[in-house]
This record gives structure tokens, sequence and C-alpha cells, in this order.
């Protein structure tokens, strides 16, 4: 299946801005397998993307990100990254420059914090005032700052040493980060915090991201776009979480949606996008522009009242909202959402 392709986004400023990756028919063997374990995979990722491999375990998707910093050798096709093609790099040197964050985050343990970060910093040979002072700008940035640097990863909380290992990542200011379900191993509350913490951290550093997961609904929170894999890392739909929650390509990636595919594009759709009808109760309870529908609608059923008020950043009203506003929004009956057989 061909990759879908999409308007470029321009790339940050400076030296941390993303670079493009592509793809074109790389297949991964392995010898004694009857079947490629990647078969034919082609894909084009613009500078700046934030790209979700989502797939059951066993379909392909770690292997095939892992081949992007050669951690697995492709048998086939070609990788290149920025329009030079790994291949033809040294896999050390290429890997020094691609953050790679793994879900068993694998820290040092005899190394203070401060040294796990500037593990690849050293081996680039940079100077020691530059190792030091991108250990705390990297440590302030994902705020751990104080004493954190001399402390060791067993005086870390398993949210704190994944921040660490995010720290690491992005040590040597790569343009590229690869992620293979970083959170996974965490307790719900703590992945929802670093989920967040994740997303305020791209949009200053504006890294191209390969991240993979087998949460779809984590999918849908962070990326840009999402590439549904099946078996052998087959395609089966790419594009943004907006367009596959409205229209999944068949009966495999409705699948993997689950049920409730209507209340997650709530959470997608900004509450400024709704038509606000106009204040009709001053003491309302309120919402932010800057938040979504499904937090709108938490609100209405929460409070049981059929409108609630919309303020701005500042706290100033612009109107109110009521589940038929929502409704219109989304395209779909909100009362119905949450009915046996109602939307999905």
């Amino acid at each position: 299946m061909s990759d879908t392709t999409t308007t470029s986004r321009p790339a940050a400023a400076g030296d941390s801005s993303g670079v493009g990756i592509r793809l074109e028919n790389v297949t991964k063997v392995y010898p004694g397998q009857p079947t490629p374990a990647v078969d034919a995979f082609s894909m084009t990722v613009e500078p700046g993307e934030l790209i979700m491999f989502v797939g059951p375990s066993g379909c392909g998707k770690t292997t095939t990100m892992k081949m992007i910093n050669r951690i697995i050798e492709p048998t086939s096709g070609t990788i290149s990254i920025d329009g030079r093609d790994v291949l033809s790099l040294d896999p050390n040197e290429l890997r020094r420059h691609i953050g790679y964050v793994i879900q068993q985050i694998g820290l040092f343990p005899h190394m203070t914090i401060g040294e796990n970060i500037a593990v690849v910093p050293k081996l680039l040979g940079w100077s020691k005032k530059r190792t030091a002072d991108r250990v705390e700008e990297l440590l302030e940035t994902v705020q751990l700052s104080g004493d954190f640097a001399q402390r060791y990863p067993r005086q870390l909380s398993g949210g704190q040493q994944q921040r660490v290992g995010v720290a690491r990542a992005l040590a040597a200011d790569p343009p590229v980060m690869l992620m293979d379900e970083p959170f996974g191993a965490t307790d719900p509350i703590t992945r929802e915090r670093l989920q967040a913490e994740f997303l305020r951290l791209q949009e200053s550093i504006g890294k191209t991201i390969i991240f993979v997961t087998h949460d779809f609904d984590e999918a849908i929170r962070l990326g840009d776009r999402i590439a549904v894999l099946s078996e052998r890392s087959r395609i089966e739909q790419f594009d943004t979480p907006a367009a596959i929650l409205a229209a999944p390509a068949n009966d495999y990636v409705r699948s993997f949606i689950g049920h409730g595919a209507a209340l997650k594009r709530l959470a997608l759709i900004p509450v400024g996008e709704a038509p606000l009808g106009p204040m009709t109760d001053a003491g309302a309870v309120a919402v932010s522009v800057a938040d979504n529908l499904r937090d709108a609608l938490d609100l209405l059923v929460v409070n049981g009242s059929p409108t609630i008020a919309v303020v701005d950043r500042d706290g100033r009203a612009l109107g109110s909202l009521s589940m038929e506003r929502i409704s219109a929004a989304l395209g779909v009956e909100v009362a119905d959402i949450s009915r046996p057989g109602g939307a999905r």
C-alpha cells in the first residue's frame, strides 16, 4: 500500500528542527523464516512530524523502526534521512545522531543522572562545559532540575526515570527520535502525565519522531499521523487521527479503534471549533476555549445542566455550549454515543 502524502510542514528554525525520513520498499527477511518480518514497507515522514506506528504484537512495527537506525539491518529497500542514505553511513555514527527511547529506559545504574544524559555528547567529543550546560538545560526541560543530576537511577521513580530517558535521547540535539513504547511500563496516571509533558516538549523542539505503541488512544493523543499496521508491517491506513476515526479504511482498522470512536474524535476538536450559543447563565460552569469538546461534554454530563459557559484564556465569556452544539461540531448525535449500538 502506498504511503499517504501530506503538505510539508516547515521545519523549526535552528539545529533542533526535524528532518524528513523516507523508506522505500524496505524489507526484512530472517534466515529460516518462510515469510518476511517486514514486507516492502514505504513511507514518507515530513520534517517535524510525530508519526505513530500502531499494531498488535508481532506485526513488525518495532522491527521497522529499528531498521531506521540500523539496530536491525534491512534485507532490501532504501532508507534516507534528510536525503542521505542511512545504509551508506557508519552505523555507530548514525545512531549517535538519532535519539532512541525504549520502554525499559536502559539507564546505566552505576552512573548519576547527569552522567547518563552526558553519554552521547562525550562520545561526540563535546567539551566539559558544553556537555554540563546541555545536561542542565535538559533537566530543566524535563522538569528535573535541582540536585537530580547527582542522583542515581535507583533514587528516582519510574516516571522520573522515563523523563531522564527522553532527556538522554535529546542530549546531542538529534533531528530524529525513535521511541519504542516509552511510556508502556508506567501506571495510567504517570503515563498520562508523561504524554502531556512529551507533547509540551515536542511543541518547543520540533523533532521528527517515529513512536511505536500498541495503545490506540495514545496514538490519537500524541500523533500528527498514525500508521495502522497489520502483519509484516503492512500499512492498512496512514492518516491523521481525526481522519482515521471519522473514516476507518477497513474492518481491520475499525476493529483496532474499538468502540467509542465518536468520543475519541471529540477529544481532537477544540471547543473553539463548535458553534457557540449566547450566554444564558452568568453563573454557569465554564470550559476554556483552549479545551476540547470531550472536556465540555464531561462538564455537561457531570453538572446536568443544559448549557455550559465558554471562556477565553483570560476568563472572559465567549458564549455557551450545549449537547446540540457539540453534536453539530461532531456530526453525530452526542446523546446517542453511550447507548448500546449508538455512534461509533
